[in-house]
């Protein structure tokens, strides 16, 4: 049995915290061939502000746990988007309607999607 590797254990860290809190439509995308930005995004998506603040706070509290230091957070709940960089993992935590507008996982392309 092949033993993850760190990200791939906070991928799937990130991605339970997210649905604990009933995040909508996560998807993980793994864009290493597309470019420099990141390796891997995890988008989820949200119904109102408070469930966008308690999934950005779910998440934060699992990967402190891991021992991650320095967890910095752009946007804000009121916003509908909120980013998370952990360095290889771009986290985005959207409204529906943010999503909706923005649709990152078509500026990516299908032959990204590694979860959904």
């Amino acid at each position: 049995m092949k033993k993850k590797t760190s990200i791939e254990n906070l991928l799937d860290i990130i991605t339970k915290a997210a649905e604990d809190k009933k995040a909508t439509n996560p998807v993980i995308l793994d864009i290493r061939r597309a470019g420099k930005i990141t390796d891997f995004m995890v988008i989820v998506s949200g119904e109102s502000t408070p469930q966008l603040k308690a999934i950005m706070k779910e998440i934060e509290f699992q990967v402190k746990k891991t021992g991650v230091k320095g967890i910095v957070w752009e946007g804000e709940p009121d916003s509908g988007w909120m980013i998370f960089d952990l360095g290889s993992i771009l986290v985005h935590i959207m409204s529906e309607k943010e999503r909706a507008y923005y649709n990152l996982e078509e500026l990516w392309g299908k032959d990204a999607v590694v979860f959904h």
